[in-house]
Order: structure tokens, then C-alpha cells, then sequence
């Protein structure tokens, strides 16, 4: 087959050659005949009606559109009649560029103007020189056919690559049913088979993998660690998971009922999809395997690099043993642990960081030399300390603009519960055959999604904001008999157009309601995930009026400061961000800085956090930064132009919560409590100076518990109820009734200072003898009566009683 070096198409006769005749506004007007008018000769190009070969799809938007294909000839004579009526303006839009290189050079610094005034700024201290680069080729050179010599394929594929020879397996062309758009196959498919299912599915040999790196997922690989294999009745985990696999370091975990039904499910569920989604058979599960997948590499504070492996939502942790891959020949080189570097070699002189000290955290920092193992620095240090302006302006928003339940807005809107519910999502209306959504769309219940500055769902359910409030009023105010339908029946799940407007109009006021919400949503409508927070525009533009404000008072206050002696896990490299920043925690309203040595914003940049987004890998986060920049965004219209950015939280460090510090030994030592002085020491309590004996045992009381012992009464002690209050008025029941034990001594007496592990106990908190309640009066609850008046009192004698019978004179019951 022979080709000809050709010219590509010019940007005007790309758009001719693709766009149909509903799109010409995108072309200048002088080719608009030849895409309308019936005299065009390419008029054939753009037809209004065509067939669709839908090729057993279900949906229009499926099918092939069956029209001509395009006529290069045809298409370039057409507009060369024309071209002559472009205007300088679009001839030179429609010119070919040239590719430019651009050659970094110490030596140079200049400024590079703008490309655009007004909208990008000037580039200072610019030291690229900008070459055009010719692209080179193929003249002189020979075509070489085939796979190159070295190519890796099959189980030694590199990382990324999936392969299904990475597992034994056999192939066979049978009907099967393979289920891939929703329907399964009619024909023949190519169904794999694993093979040494017996050995690999046995819970035995998924006890092997407990505690090691595993690739799960086949075909498509992914690295994951064994936390837990488990069979139908138990579960098995290593007791230590830092020792060896063996017998004795496996518990076994049983099952209950619910779990043994989970898991059964599950099994069936893993060996279906395997069948009919994949086309692949594993034959029965026997054995799962339980992990946690490789999330990326983490840095040691000794410089080493090691995996760090998590439980990812949205990902499937659980994998039939069978399919599970233990090694791999190509591994991905973007996660091998690594070996701490030295210290001169991963902190060269005049190299850049940032400090992690606790004082002048998160400021930039150049490595003057190195000393003892440590590093000398000088910080970029500000004397003017920075308010805390982010989270004070956040809390003020959150006053400003409170958010209400949902039953509070139906409250004071008069609607029902369920109408309000209704106008806030999606409400379906039948009209001329067609489903209309009326509704607000404030909230959507199913895709966990919120509106912003409108809707949030809290443990209490949706709440709403006064703008919220307000749209339901217009909307109330400009359709009530719309509105006051639903209000008749708002348990309603059918409705149609009819139902709200006598027939005559309704489709019109349908159209009319449909327009204007319409026009409400497309004005400041941002759709967010529920767990998503953001502030505000007003409230933005504020945070950046008080970062402008606190930059204008430390323009000249900015200086050097020398450190010498810093530990290297004081330092970040910027290079080392993502390994060390994933685990920080982020609200509203922080400071960050941007450490990261690659991406859109450029590094050193300080900012505020103006949202939070979470996502099933990492979390995102919306800065307005302090200053403009090239690639900035305005956040959708919440920001100034240039001045936002979306970022993810390990291109950042947290300025106002410092998750990553690094203390010094003082610092450490002050934060460490004081050591635990023993509670005994040599058979005594306290400190070795004074120690403390246990306390002999009291002398013998005088009278007897009998009486309070046997007298059982309703309550059913066996032993004196321990109970505040007046003794006089106590229950008794079948005993002495309450009293309140009085210790006036000095719990300190005697005990030896700063001894905070020790606390002397009272001795003498022992029951009162019963003598004493020959002084009770009142009357008792139980029967016969006798001196003693008090509930549970004595009946004729010095004996207690209660409402659990009489008792006699010795104290018996009778």
C-alpha cells in the first residue's frame, strides 16, 4: 500500500467537513450557502434527514447515522470560490502555526509581554528562549514492521498492560451467554477456563496469603494486601500481623447466621460476574480473600519510601481465591519502596524546601550545608503574623446565612411536608405525551447531589437556605393554583397536565412554568456532591479582600532567617508532597500553601480553602489563592479571574491545622507527661519514702445484722442497700432503711506531693451498727407497729422491719 505526504485541512475546512448545517454560526458567514442554500454543490453534505441503522441498540443517540461520507475534491472547490470573502481578520484565523520550542537558559532574564493584555499578566524574570521547531521525517528512513526486538507481552507485560496469561487457563469457542450491554449474547464466545482450581480456591492456600502483597482484579491487575481470607464458616486473620504465617499466629473467627448467608451470596455473586460478564469460569468460590489496596507510597521520617495500602470506597475488597495473582514479572515502578537516600544527596546544596518546625511552619527554606547528619537552612520568614482571618469570615457566613429543616421552610411556607419535598427535587408532569420536569431540582436523593448555597443534607435531613426559601416563595407567588394542587394531593405519585389546568391551557402554562424554571436554574445553579463543602461568592470575595488586606501590611516585612542543625524529616521536599501530605484533614476557611513542584499552580503560592470535595481515590479542594496566576480559574464565578484553583489535598500543606510538624527533643520532652510512680512497692501503696499499709480490719461491731440481713423485704436484698438521704424516711425493706455516710478527714493528709498515681482511700466507711435504730421515729410501712415510726421501722422492739412482714423480738422473721 503506497500513500502520499498530503496537507492537513485549515481550520475552516475541518469545520466544513464535519458540522452540520444547524452549526454554521461557528464558520463565518461567507460559507453559510454552501450548508443551506438548495444551489450549494455540496449541499448533499448536509442533509436534514437521514436514516439510523441501529444495529440491535436500544437508544436513538446508539445507532450509526447513515450519511455520505465527505468528498475532499468536492469539499475544497466548493469553498475556494468563496474564500476570497474572508476578511483579514478570519483569513489570518485560518492560517497554520508553527511549532515552537522553548529552551530553558540561566543566563537570560527578561519579561515576556502578554499575549494577551488586559486578561494574562506579563511574565517576569522570564529565562526561556523560544526556538521554532521543525518536525522531523521520515526521508531517509526505513519502516520497520512488526514488534521490536525486547517487547514485553503476556505474563511479562508491564505494569498497566492486562494480560491473561498472568493465571494457567484454556480457551474454547462455546455459546455461553456472555452479558455485556445488558442482554446477553446470541452467538458464540470465547469463554476462559482457569485451570489448578482444586489447589488455588482451598482455604488452605489462601491461608498463605494472609499479610502479603497480592495483584486482584484479574485481567486487570491491582497491587492489594490480605487482611483477611474466609470460607463459608469462618473468618481467619493473623494474630500478629507483623510475624511469621503459621499455624499458631491464624485465628479462626466463626461465623453466625447472617454472616454465613452474606457470604454465600457473595461467593455466587463473584463467580457470576466472573461467567457472565467476563467470560470467564473459576468455577466454584470456595475461599475469599479480603484486602486493602495500594493507595501510593508513603515517606518515612527516616527517608524511606514504603507502600501504604487503605480501604478505598467504591472499590471491591473482597476476591475469590482462585483469581488471585501472587507476583507479577513486571512490577510498577511507580510504587517500589526505596531505601533512605543520604542526606547530602536528597538535600543538595542550595536545593528548595519547606520548613516543618513548629514556629515559621510551612515557609520556604534554601539547604546552605549540612552538619553532624542535620541540615542548615535560611527560612523565608514574615514578622507580621497572620490572622486568622479564614476561619472567622467562615464562621460569620454560617451566622449570615443559616440553613432551616426541611419541616421548619414546610412550616413556614403552609405546605405539606411531602409538596415541599416534591418542588425541591424532581417532579415528573405528563403533558402531550412527554415527561416534564417542574420541579426545583434543589436536591437530588439519588445521585447524593445538593445544589450549592441552596441545599445541604445534614443527620436531620435536608435543610434549606433563606435563598432556597425565597426561590420556593416565587415559585409559589407566580403558579398557586399550580402549587395548591399538589397541596390537595401530596401523597400523589402520577400527575398530569390536566390535573393542574383545565385542558384548553395546560400545555401552555406547562411550557410557561418550564421557561421560567429555566431561567431561574441556569443563573447560579451549581450541582455538588452531598458531602461536598463550599463557601459561597460573597463570602469568597471577602476572603479575598482580607488576604489582600494582611499582603499590603507584610509587603516590606519579609526576611532571612539561618537555622542551622534542622533534622531531615523537618524538611519537605516538594517532590516528596504527595508521599507525605495524604493523610491531612482539611475545613473551611484554612490556610494552605502550594508545595507541590508540578501542576497548574505555581509552588510557594499561599491561599485560602473555599471547598471540599471528596472523591473515591483522594480529596479535592478549591483555593483562592493570594495572587493571581496564568492557569487560574474563577471557581465558577465565585472568584476573581486567575485567582482559584481545584487542587488535591497532597499538593498542599495545611497552615492553619499543622498535622505535619516537627517537633524538636525540647519540645517533645515538655510535651511528655511525668513518669508513673508504681501504685505498690514492696507490698506497700506511694512513693518508696512513705508507703502505705493496707489498713487492719475494724474491731468487732457491737449489736448484730441480723435483723437487717433476714429482714428481706419487696426489694429482695441479701446485703444493706447503700443509699443517700434522711435515714429517718429510708425504704427499708425488711432492713434498716438509708443513710448517708459522712467522711469530714482530709483525703490529702499525709500524702506525700506530686505523687499523681496515688489517692488514699477512707478506712472508716463502714455500715453503722444497728443500735442505732433505737432513735427512729415515724411509722412504718409494714405490719404492727412499735417505736420505731420510719418506713421499715421496729415493731415493738429494737428489731428493724419493713413491708416485707413482721418480724420478732429477736430480730427473725416470722
Amino acid at each position: 500500500m503506497d500513500f502520499k505526504l498530503g496537507q492537513p485541512f485549515r481550520p475552516y475546512q475541518q469545520l466544513m467537513g464535519v458540522l452540520p448545517d444547524r452549526s454554521k454560526t461557528i464558520v463565518p458567514d461567507v460559507y453559510h450557502p454552501l450548508m443551506t442554500s438548495p444551489d450549494s454543490p455540496i449541499i448533499d453534505f448536509y442533509p436534514r434527514d437521514f436514516d439510523l441503522d441501529m444495529n440491535g441498540k436500544k437508544m436513538e443517540w446508539e445507532a450509526v447515522v447513515k450519511i455520505p461520507f465527505i468528498d475532499e475534491q468536492r469539499l475544497l472547490s466548493a469553498m475556494a470560490t468563496r474564500d476570497h470573502l474572508l476578511t483579514d481578520a478570519q483569513r489570518a484565523r485560518n492560517e497554520f502555526g508553527v511549532s515552537l520550542k522553548f529552551t530553558y537558559a540561566a543566563e537570560m532574564n527578561y519579561t515576556y509581554p502578554s499575549s494577551l493584555p488586559g486578561i494574562f499578566p506579563d511574565i517576569p524574570n522570564c529565562k526561556c528562549v523560544e526556538n521554532i521547531f521543525e518536525l522531523p521525517t521520515m526521508e531517509g528512513l526505513d519502516v520497520y514492521i512488526g514488534l521490536v526486538e525486547g517487547v514485553k507481552l503476556g505474563e511479562d507485560a508491564l505494569a498497566g498492560f492486562p494480560s491473561l496469561r498472568t493465571l494457567p487457563t484454556t480457551g474454547t469457542l462455546g455459546f455461553h451467554g456472555v452479558n455485556v450491554f445488558q442482554q446477553e449474547s446470541r452467538n458464540e464466545s470465547m469463554v476462559v477456563t482457569l485451570m489448578n482450581v482444586e489447589e488455588t480456591s482451598s482455604i488452605e492456600h489462601a491461608k498463605l496469603k494472609l499479610g502479603k502483597a497480592v495483584h486482584v482484579g484479574y485481567p486487570f491487575l491491582h497491587e492489594a494486601k490480605v487482611v483477611k481470607v474466609s470460607d463459608e464458616l469462618f473468618d481467619y486473620v493473623l494474630t500478629n500481623p507483623n510475624a511469621e504465617v503459621t499455624p499458631n499466629n491464624i485465628e479462626a473467627i466463626p461465623h453466625g447466621a447472617p454472616e454465613i448467608s452474606n457470604w454465600k451470596k457473595k461467593a455466587s455473586r463473584i463467580e457470576s460476574v466472573y461467567s457472565k460478564r467476563l467470560g470467564v469460569i473459576i468455577s466454584d468460590v470456595e475461599a475469599m480473600v479480603h484486602v486493602e489496596m495500594l493507595v501510593g507510597l508513603r515517606k518515612t521520617d527516616e527517608g524511606a519510601t514504603v507502600k501504604e495500602y487503605a480501604a478505598v470506597e467504591g472499590l471491591e475488597a473482597d476476591y475469590a481465591a482462585q483469581a488471585i495473582v501472587d507476583e507479577v514479572v513486571s512490577e510498577d515502578q511507580r510504587f517500589l519502596e526505596k531505601a533512605a537516600l543520604p542526606l547530602e544527596e536528597e538535600f543538595p546544596l542550595n536545593s528548595r524546601a519547606f520548613f516543618l518546625g513548629d514556629f515559621n511552619y510551612g515557609r520556604p527554606a534554601l539547604v546552605d550545608g549540612h552538619e553532624n547528619g542535620k541540615v542548615n537552612i535560611r527560612v523565608n520568614t514574615v514578622k507580621v503574623r497572620e490572622p486568622d482571618f479564614g476561619h472567622q469570615i467562615a464562621h460569620q457566613a454560617e451566622r449570615q446565612f443559616p440553613y432551616k429543616p426541611a419541616f421548619a421552610v414546610a412550616k413556614e411556607l403552609n405546605l405539606h411536608p411531602l409538596v415541599l419535598s416534591k418542588l425541591t427535587a424532581s417532579f415528573r408532569v405528563n403533558s402531550s405525551g412527554l415527561q416534564l420536569n417542574l420541579g426545583l431540582n434543589l436536591k437530588f436523593e439519588a445521585r447524593k447531589m445538593k445544589v450549592l448555597g441552596y441545599s445541604r443534607k445534614s443527620e436531620r435531613g435536608w435543610e434549606y437556605s433563606q435563598k432556597a426559601i425565597d426561590l420556593i416563595a416565587t415559585y409559589m407567588t407566580k403558579f398557586p393554583e399550580f402549587v395548591a394542587r399538589i397541596q390537595a394531593n401530596p401523597s400523589g405519585d402520577v400527575f398530569n397536565d390536566t390535573d393542574f389546568y383545565p385542558a384548553d391551557i395546560a400545555k401552555d402554562k406547562m411550557k410557561e412554568i418550564g421557561a421560567w424554571l429555566k431561567s431561574v436554574e441556569t443563573k447560579s445553579f451549581e450541582r455538588v456532591p452531598l458531602d461536598a463543602e463550599q463557601m459561597n461568592s460573597d463570602t469568597v470575595m471577602a476572603l479575598e479582600r482580607a488576604a489582600e488586606h494582611y499582603l499590603s501590611l507584610s509587603a516590606n516585612q519579609i526576611e532571612d532567617k539561618t537555622m542551622n542543625g534542622v533534622p531531615r524529616h523537618a524538611l519537605l521536599k516538594p517532590s516528596d508532597a504527595e508521599q507525605r501530605l495524604g493523610g491531612q484533614r482539611f475545613a473551611l476557611g484554612d490556610r494552605i500553601v502550594y508545595v507541590q513542584d508540578s501542576g497548574r499552580v505555581p509552588i510557594a503560592s499561599r491561599g485560602t480553602v473555599v471547598g471540599i470535595t471528596k472523591t473515591p481515590r483522594t480529596t479535592m479542594l478549591d483555593v483562592v489563592f493570594d495572587y493571581s496566576f496564568m492557569s487560574g480559574t474563577s471557581l465558577g464565578d465565585r472568584c476573581s479571574p486567575f485567582r482559584g484553583s481545584t487542587v488535591p489535598v497532597t499538593s498542599v500543606l495545611n497552615l492553619t491545622d499543622k498535622q505535619c510538624i516537627a517537633e524538636s527533643k525540647a519540645a517533645a520532652q515538655k510535651r511528655q507527661p511525668p513518669k508513673q510512680t508504681p501504685l505498690t512497692v514492696n507490698g506497700g501503696y506511694g512513693p518508696p519514702q512513705e508507703q502505705w499499709r493496707p489498713a487492719n480490719a475494724p474491731p468487732p461491731l457491737r449489736g448484730s445484722f441480723s435483723g437487717i440481713m433476714n429482714g428481706r423485704g419487696r426489694g429482695g436484698h441479701e446485703n444493706l442497700p447503700i443509699r443517700g438521704g434522711n435515714p429517718n424516711r429510708g425504704r427499708g425493706r425488711g432492713g434498716r432503711g438509708g443513710y448517708t455516710v459522712v467522711d469530714n478527714s482530709d483525703p490529702m493528709e499525709n500524702v506525700v506531693r506530686n505523687n499523681l498515681a496515688f489517692r488514699p482511700q477512707n478506712m472508716s466507711a463502714v455500715p453503722p451498727p444497728a443500735i442505732l435504730n433505737n432513735d427512729y421515729r415515724g411509722r412504718g410501712r409494714g405490719r404492727g407497729r412499735g417505736e420505731g415510726r420510719g418506713r421499715g421501722g421496729p415493731r415493738g422492739g429494737h428489731a428493724p422491719r419493713g413491708r416485707g412482714g413482721a418480724v420478732n423480738g429477736t430480730g427473725h422473721s416470722s
